[in-house]
């Protein structure tokens, strides 16, 4: 049977990961939003936020869930360490 080890700073740099990613994806986002206005003026900006619409859409849903992951896996990682702490105390108390 595979077994698989995990420290809790790996958990952690996962969660810093994860929020880089989601960062990456608002700072996409606005900079989208900020080149309409190269189309210039007409319909050409709003055809191309009819066609990229549901995409940035979903890319901002997206980018929220990973930074909510992230927060959450960098919490649990400080708890795996925490309870990791704990269990070699106790383990060092049973041992004297």
């Amino acid at each position: 049977m595979t077994r698989i080890e995990v420290s809790a700073e790996t958990v952690e740099a996962l969660g810093a990961a994860l929020a880089q990613v989601a960062d990456d994806l608002a700072w996409q986002a606005v900079r989208t939003s900020e080149q309409a206005w190269a189309l210039g003026p007409g319909d050409s900006a709003g055809a191309l936020a009819s066609v990229l619409g549901d995409f940035e859409h979903q890319r901002q849903v997206l980018g929220r869930e990973l930074g909510d992951l992230a927060t959450l896996t960098t919490r649990a990682g400080r708890l795996y360490a925490r309870v990791e702490s704990g269990v070699a105390v106790s383990l060092d108390g049973d041992a004297g």
